[in-house]
């Protein structure tokens, strides 16, 4: 007589049962394997749309700030203009995400820049500019710059790279020439804005201009670029007092190498510009907190020599704190609550910044990058744009711009020799 269905799933039970056990190990690690393909997919798709938007006239276009940060309207007598910016970035990310030094698009790119906008006059823009060309010149051309490393001879010389730099003279010039203007365009109090003495708006400085600016002349010194050492002293300074008074008291998001594990730390963010004028400024975000908790993490590195920091230590602690209690990836958290002007994808590649400085996979208790690459590849279009609909134009080319940065997690090497 043939067995009833339920006789043989009684006898399967077992079996199944030993299979469940035997996977169960091995599940998290598959997971592993698929959102890396995907990611590497993701990525693969961003840079082909990347490298089909070019053109040899205008680059990948200008951007135009009408707006503020958070959705506000700009003031009628200045709008900021950006006509090397989204280029700059473009090339900077497409780098970072592998695309060969010597690829026609990046060598049509730079000639472009080069050619129109040597040295541009915007912060924002000499910035991502150094960082495109610091990238370019170390790349394939410096082992060293690549692992994260950092060359200990040091000059400023505008024409002649360190002994031993492998780098092109001519690229050396370029970079070196953007350093020096960067460095002439920080407010005494340590931070910088748009523009020198620009008082738009909220005043001479602002914490996402100095993030930019930090990164950039860290990068220049990791080349062998001599950044005086009081640049970054003085940035410590202006980042440190933009950082909100006080916080809820919340347990320890990460762990600090030489700190207690299961302390408690105040959730404290930063705003865009502390004590300014236009209210937006003043409330903390996600997108600014991040972008001071990786610049102070830059700036520990290079004061380093110094020995120990306790009150930069504490505020990084405190605005991953903030970080953890308020995180999310869907939007930029905080006051903005992913409204116009709020910059969602910039406050990915800010998370990815902080999160790999830092050497930690989790904040909070969040996979930050599971789940920030899940989010932005259900995002990503047909034709391989990553639009973010919360930035200026153009949407989809810094979009994905942004997205290829935190996907590609361009800021893993960070160690120096």
């Amino acid at each position: 007589m043939s067995d009833t269905l339920e006789d043989l799933m009684g006898r399967m039970r077992p079996r199944i049962l030993w299979l469940l056990l035997f996977l169960a190990p091995a599940a998290p690690v598959l997971a592993q394997h698929s959102l890396e393909a995907r990611v590497d997919k993701g990525i693969e798709r961003g840079v082909e749309f990347l490298l089909s938007r070019y053109n040899k006239r205008i680059g990948w276009g200008g951007a135009r700030g009408t707006g503020t940060y958070g959705g506000g309207l700009a003031l009628p007598h200045r709008v900021y203009r950006y006509p090397s910016g989204p280029t700059a970035f473009c090339l900077f990310a497409l780098l970072k995400a592998g695309v060969e030094p010597d690829h026609k698009v990046i060598k049509r790119g730079f000639s472009f820049l080069r050619a129109r906008h040597r040295l541009p006059g915007v912060a924002y823009e000499q910035s991502v500019l150094l960082l495109a060309v610091a990238e370019w010149a170390g790349a394939k051309r410096s082992p060293d710059y690549r692992k994260g490393k950092r060359r200990r001879q040091r000059t400023t010389s505008l024409y002649n790279p360190p002994p031993g730099s492998p780098l092109l003279k001519t690229r050396w010039t370029w970079m070196c020439r953007l350093a020096g203007r960067l460095i002439q365009y920080q407010y005494k109090t340590g931070g910088w804005r748009y523009y020198p003495n620009d008082y738009n708006a909220g005043g001479p400085t602002d914490v996402s201009s100095t993030q930019f600016a930090v990164l950039a002349l860290s990068t220049a010194s990791r080349l062998g670029y001599d950044v005086p050492p009081e640049v970054f002293e003085r940035a410590r300074n202006f980042l440190i007092s933009q950082q909100t008074a006080d916080g809820p008291r919340v347990p320890r998001a990460v762990h600090m190498p030489g700190k207690p594990k299961d302390a408690k730390d105040r959730a404290r963010g930063f705003p865009y510009i502390a004590r300014a004028k236009i209210l937006p400024y003043r409330y903390t975000t996600g997108g600014m907190t991040a972008a001071g908790c990786a610049s102070m993490l830059v700036i520990r590195e290079e004061l380093a020599y110094k020995g120990k920091d306790d009150t930069l230590d504490q505020a990084i602690l405190d605005a991953f704190a903030w970080l953890g209690r308020n995180f999310k990836v869907d939007r930029n958290p905080g006051y903005f609550r992913g409204r116009p002007g709020s910059y969602a994808f910039c406050w990915l590649y800010a998370l990815e910044r902080s999160g790999d400085l830092m050497g930690r996979e989790v904040i909070g208790g969040h996979s930050w990058f599971g789940e920030g690459a899940n989010y932005l590849l259900k995002l990503q279009r047909e034709d391989g744009a990553f639009v973010d609909t919360t930035c200026m134009k153009p949407q989809d080319v810094l979009g994905t711009a942004f997205a290829l940065l935190f996907l590609s997690r361009a800021t893993r090497p960070v160690s120096g020799g």
